[in-house]
């Protein structure tokens, strides 16, 4: 009899489930909007189990962490930021705390604060930013502007990848102004969210593809509004396609599920729908089931899950467990020594008294 393979646990209701990292959200007061939103609100929408019909199939989907940022280290009041970069970063910080599912970028505000700062914040609180965010349209700036410099250059020396809002061509956050400053930091990650914002978002999957093809930049990118309506999923469908296909083989690797949650229809006031984030992830899902067939669920699970658990180096709370179970070890150095002692004992005794059928020649081990 064949067993069908099957990604993921299943719960005892007979559904799926699986893990997402929602790689784009948000906290903090966002003016457009008049909303002011926190964790709470973001763990209302994401913090329990979504149960989705994914391909005619049932499933539970879990948000096993969401990346987000400080709104009001974004947005601008009489001309300058609500928050400036530390103190707006270090209250996101003091907001998630004890939230494991809560994973934190540092917003940079160049043009008004400083790479200092950043650094500041990164080598007080180790571990604690896990990239940095810019937003070249709401903290007006171009992106390919020499003030972003010293801030990719802490990015680089941090080994942390930089999310940048990506829009229309030509504008601040035009893909190919991030482009631009990508290649002069070609080790550092650098993500187009939203895949060009409010666009058809060909440029931005041209830039991507010229970056990898020239193989002179890192460039990533989000899913935040990109067929978040649309279970045909055309733009998914001609980015997977080509990612597929570059001179430098499948980079597939370099798309990330993300939301903008809980903005706009996720939340806002006068734009929220019912069960919106539900909704998006079912129509992307399904999206790359109805165009990819039996490399669906490969993609899915590399798009919602193990291309963000990669890029951000989030595999690594399994070797700082085991580093910590160590340093435990280390502070006990009696009961590890009174385990040696036993352990040696008990070694010595059974050779002393092993068979002779079971003693080997000794071997002359060979000098290089």
């Amino acid at each position: 009899m064949r067993v069908a393979k099957i990604s993921g646990p299943i719960n005892f209701t007979g559904a799926r489930t699986q893990y997402n990292i929602d790689s784009h959200v948000h906290s903090g007061k966002w003016g457009p909007e008049n909303a002011r939103y926190t964790i709470k609100d973001i763990l209302e929408i994401s913090g329990k189990p979504l149960e989705l019909n994914i391909g005619g199939e049932k499933q539970t989907n879990i948000i096993k962490y969401n990346f987000v940022t400080n709104l009001e280290a974004l947005n601008l009041e009489n001309g300058k930021p609500i928050k400036d970069e530390i103190t707006g970063n270090l209250d996101l910080l003091k907001e998630a705390a004890g939230k494991s599912n809560i994973k934190v970028l540092a917003v940079c505000q160049p043009g008004y604060g400083s790479a200092q700062n950043i650094e500041k914040l990164l080598s007080e609180n180790p571990g604690q930013f896990i990239g940095l965010k810019f937003h070249p349209e709401s903290l007006p700036i171009p992106a390919n502007d020499p003030k972003l410099e010293p801030y990719l250059e802490i990015a680089r020396k941090y080994n942390l990848p930089c999310l940048f809002h990506s829009g229309l061509t030509g504008s601040n956050s035009c893909p190919r102004k991030i482009y631009e400053i990508a290649r002069k930091f070609p080790d550092v990650p650098v993500i187009l969210a939203h895949l060009g914002a409010g666009t058809d978002h060909k440029d931005a999957i041209n830039v991507m593809i010229e970056s990898i093809n020239k193989n002179d930049a890192l460039l990533y990118c989000d899913t935040s509004w990109v067929d978040h309506k649309n279970s045909d999923g055309p733009v998914l469908k001609e980015l997977i396609e080509r990612l597929s296909n570059t001179i430098q083989g499948d980079k597939t690797d370099r798309i990330l599920f993300g939301t903008d949650m809980p903005l706009g229809e996720f939340g806002a006031p006068g734009h929220k729908i019912e069960n919106f984030y539900s909704i998006n992830m079912e129509n992307v899902k399904n999206a790359l089931k109805k165009n990819f067939g039996e490399n669906a669920d490969a993609l899915i699970e590399k798009i919602f899950y193990k291309n963000a658990e990669y890029l951000y180096n989030l595999s690594n709370d399994a070797a700082e467990a085991k580093h910590n179970f160590f340093q435990i070890l280390k502070k006990n150095k009696v009961i590890v020594g009174i385990c040696l002692f036993f352990a040696g004992a008990g070694g010595f005794v059974y050779a002393k008294n092993k068979p002779d059928s079971d003693k080997k020649p000794a071997i002359t081990p060979k000098i290089a």
